[in-house]
C-alpha cells in the first residue's frame, strides 16, 4: 500500500518484522507468502535481503521507524499482513501489540489502523468482485 514511501533501512527491517509476523502462528500461508513477495515488489527489493542472524527483539528491529509515518505504514501494512491468512492469531496480535507500544501508540489510534485496513480489504474484495461481472 505505502510500502514505496520507506527509505531503503525501513525496507530491510520491515521486512525482518514481517517475517516475525507470519512466523508467529507457526505456520506459513500461502497468501502470506503471496503478500510478502508483492511487498518486496513494491519495495524493490528484487533479490534476496539479509534479515537478521539470530534472535533480535522488536524494539531493535522498529529503530529505522523514526517517524510517525514510517511507524504508521509499518502497523497497517503488518496488521494486512496479519489478516492474510484471515486469522489474526494471538502471537501476531502480541507484536503487533508491541509495536503499538514502542510507537507509543494509542489503544485507539492501534484499532482505528485495524479497521481502517479491515475496510481497505473489504473494499478490495469489492473491486476483484467487478472484475468478474
Amino acid at each position: 500500500m505505502f510500502l514505496s514511501r520507506l527509505n531503503l533501512d525501513q525496507r530491510k527491517a520491515f521486512l525482518a518484522i514481517t517475517m516475525k509476523v507470519i512466523g508467529a502462528d507457526g505456520a506459513l500461508d500461502p497468501r502470506e507468502r503471496q503478500m510478502i513477495e508483492a511487498m518486496r515488489y513494491e519495495m524493490a527489493l528484487y533479490t534476496e535481503t539479509d534479515l537478521p542472524k539470530g534472535y533480535v527483539s522488536i524494539e531493535e528491529m522498529a529503530k529505522p521507524f523514526d517517524t510517525r509515518e514510517a511507524q504508521v505504514i509499518l502497523m497497517l501494512e503488518c496488521i494486512a499482513l496479519a489478516y492474510a491468512d484471515e486469522d489474526f492469531a494471538g502471537e501476531e496480535q502480541k507484536i503487533l501489540r508491541e509495536l503499538a507500544m514502542i510507537f507509543k501508540f494509542s489503544e485507539e489510534e492501534a484499532t482505528a489502523m485495524e479497521n481502517w485496513v479491515l475496510r481497505y480489504k473489504t473494499l478490495v474484495k469489492e473491486a476483484v468482485a467487478m472484475f468478474s461481472k
